[in-house]
């Protein structure tokens, strides 16, 4: 397996360098806004498995995950934030054909500490905490999109060429996904709130709730929308449309393998067109709808 360090892979235009172009290519930018404030834009697709070793300074990072360039929250898959005490080194493997794509600022504690007012010790301390009682053990805690979070970072994103702009927007990223982190903390220690958050998802599982909207989920079960949809991924492990879409499919199935001939009424119930129910279930069954209805 190939090994290269990302540190002397590119150019001075942030480009991959043509010296290892057969094995990888892409690009990571960097605009500094303020002293210990910058925004890092970064895109990898690789051509064979690769080891690649990648740095990263002290503080923290509040990343917007993708497989392809982000320009658009719609290219955004899921929303990361750790925290670094030290400048540290290290490695991840990329397979053949992956491609990987990050949005992300990068907040020193200092400058951290100046936004809301606190000390860099408070910072340090409270965010330590934080990640001790969310991580379990790791440096990362992922957020999904929600609709609060999704609307400023589509601003972030729109402003990029406009630095007076762009501080603002990321200011207020920061300041929404550290609110957010903070109800994910009370999510994660209210017993109340874990069981309305598991009510949902039992919901989920009945055919006749799979396809409820997250405002009616939520108010079903008595929790905010974004309340639920923070607290469903982290207790949960997956969205809630993955999960309601899951549970539609897996209902479809159970249809089947009773009758394999109730297809057309199957795809009535499901709420898709049929071509859209085909292509789902074999995403998720890996067979067609008709194959699964002569196996099982």
């Amino acid at each position: 397996m190939l090994h290269i360090n990302l540190h002397d892979a590119y150019d001075a235009q942030g480009d991959i360098s043509s010296h290892f172009a057969a094995s990888i290519n892409g690009h990571k930018r960097h605009i500094s806004l303020l002293p210990n404030l910058q925004i890092i834009d970064q895109h990898l697709s690789c051509h064979s498995e690769t080891r690649l070793t990648e740095q990263a300074q002290q503080g923290f990072y509040f990343s917007l995950i993708g497989s392809q360039p982000i320009d658009s929250i719609e290219q955004v898959e899921s929303i990361q934030v750790s925290y670094q005490t030290q400048d540290i080194v290290g490695d991840f493997v990329m397979a053949s054909g992956e491609q990987r794509s990050l949005f992300q600022i990068h907040v020193g504690t200092e400058q951290l500490a100046v936004l809301f007012n606190e000390t860099e010790e408070q910072v340090s301390h409270y965010f330590s905490n934080l990640f001790t009682s969310l991580s379990q053990g790791s440096q990362t805690i992922s957020l999904p999109v929600t609709e609060k979070n999704r609307a400023i970072c589509q601003l972030m994103l729109t402003y990029q060429t406009q630095t007076l702009s762009l501080i603002g927007h990321v200011y207020s990223c920061i300041c929404t996904f550290v609110e957010q982190l903070k109800m994910l903390n009370h999510l994660a220690r209210c017993e109340g709130c874990q069981q309305k958050v598991f009510q949902a998802q039992n919901l989920l599982e009945t055919p006749d709730h799979a396809g409820l909207k997250t405002d009616i989920l939520a108010h079903r079960v008595g929790l905010n929308s974004e309340a639920l949809t923070l607290g469903f991924q982290h207790l949960v492990g997956q969205s809630i449309a993955d999960y309601g879409m899951r549970s539609r499919m897996q209902y479809a199935a159970a249809m089947l393998r009773q009758n394999p001939h109730s297809k057309s009424s199957v795809v009535a119930k499901s709420g898709f067109t049929e071509s859209q129910f085909e292509a789902i279930f074999i995403q998720h069954f890996g067979v067609s709808s008709h194959q699964y209805g002569q196996i099982h």
